[in-house]
């Protein structure tokens, strides 16, 4: 029998009791409806095979494959490959240590993505998330429907930083790094989204890919961009998970942002770090 408990922190949620390698639809429904309640939700005590793992992704949506081809599984190319060697070149490292949702740079951009967990170190390692929807929602109607009336720019890597934050661009890469890399045109995306399953509106994008408004002057609008960012990640818009092994967590890029905290890149027991990572496109089909 499934049981939700809250984690510690402004939204987020526990699920204990299924074995998801194989969950019926009625407990893939009951995750997804916890998903949409709590933003980001823990599935430990999972021992799933590669195979497995991808069969379960792939009920909830069509997979991303990463504009990056060397950080992919061989055999599972929908899944991403993280870790932390001490090999690992020092361009790449906590290369997601910014505010983000995933493939915000594509036309159709990621609605839910997984972690599952298969290393932790010891200290650090966890994953932040800022509530776009509370931090909407908390606004005024007046300044909701100026937001909802925008269109953003986005673009791999484009995005301003904060000062804390830190990005990788395509044109630091070295040449054999760069011809793996697929090179997208910027596209648009509105400011503000409505969850084709949550029936909720929230900020969208609000990360490293967005770096210009559409109709703004460019410096104008990144200017604003930056000043959501700051307003979307102040303390109580802000949640936190650590991946475990066995874990799988879940989140809804519709409703969140994320981002990596800096981590040791080591091969000394007690400090590695290794996960699975799977985006989805699309409304799962058990919604």
């Amino acid at each position: 029998m499934l049981s939700l408990e809250e984690v510690p922190g402004n939204f987020g949620a526990r699920i204990t009791g299924c074995d998801l390698s194989g969950a019926d639809e009625l407990t893939l429904h009951a995750i997804l409806t916890s998903l949409m309640e709590h933003r980001f939700v823990i599935i430990p005590g999972q021992h799933l095979e590669n195979a497995e793992y991808v069969a379960f992704a792939r009920r909830w949506g069509r997979p991303v494959h990463l504009i990056s081809r060397r950080i992919v599984d061989k055999d599972f190319p929908e899944m991403i490959v993280q870790g932390n060697l001490a090999s690992t070149p020092e361009f790449k490292r906590n290369a997601a240590n910014h505010w983000h949702c995933d493939s915000s740079y594509e036309k159709e951009y990621a609605t839910t993505t997984m972690l599952y967990g298969i290393e932790s170190p010891d200290h650090g390692g966890e994953t932040l998330f800022a509530d776009l929807a509370g931090a909407f929602a908390a606004l005024p109607a007046e300044e909701q429907a100026l937001y909802r009336g925008m269109t953003i720019w986005h673009g791999t890597s484009r995005g301003t930083m904060l000062p804390d934050e830190s990005n990788t661009s395509y044109d630091r890469l070295p040449p054999e790094f760069q011809k793996d890399i697929v090179v997208l045109d910027p596209v648009t995306h509105p400011l503000v989204v409505d969850h084709p399953v949550a029936r909720r509106s929230a900020f969208y994008g609000l990360g490293g890919s967005c770096y210009a408004i559409d109709g703004m002057d460019e410096a104008e609008g990144a200017d604003l961009l930056l000043k959501l960012r700051r307003y979307v990640t102040q303390p109580r818009f802000l949640s936190q998970c650590k991946l475990m092994p066995g874990d799988l967590l879940i989140w809804d890029n519709l409703s969140v942002m994320h981002r990596a905290t800096p981590i040791e890149y080591s091969d000394a027991p007690g400090e590695t770090r290794l996960n699975y990572r799977i985006s989805l496109k699309g409304v799962p089909e058990f919604a």
